[in-house]
């Protein structure tokens, strides 16, 4: 049974040279009706994390089945990542 996305702590991704790559979970937004997750390389400090560009993927549960899935729509990532910079959201 799928987890519940909050409780996530961090998520290993491939990048396209089939590396694994630790991502912490920084924050988890739920947002007309969808769930997404930002998302930066393990070990950041607060003060690194200011010149990096966060990874932020939409959560989807499928069945019995979770994962991450890109954000393909250019105005719906603008829209999540203004309200994770911009707006404050706090999960």
């Amino acid at each position: 049974m799928p987890q519940d996305f909050e409780e996530y702590n961090t998520v290993t991704l491939t990048d396209d040279d089939g590396n694994d790559i630790e991502f912490e979970l920084v924050d988890a937004i739920e947002h007309n009706g969808k769930k997404y997750c930002v998302l930066y390389p393990e070990g950041l400090t607060e003060k690194e994390r200011e010149f990096e560009e966060p990874v932020i993927l939409e959560y989807v549960i499928d069945g019995d089945i979770d994962y991450l899935e890109e954000i393909v729509d250019e105005d719906e990532y603008d829209e999540i990542y203004g309200i994770y910079f911009d707006e404050g959201y706090e999960a």
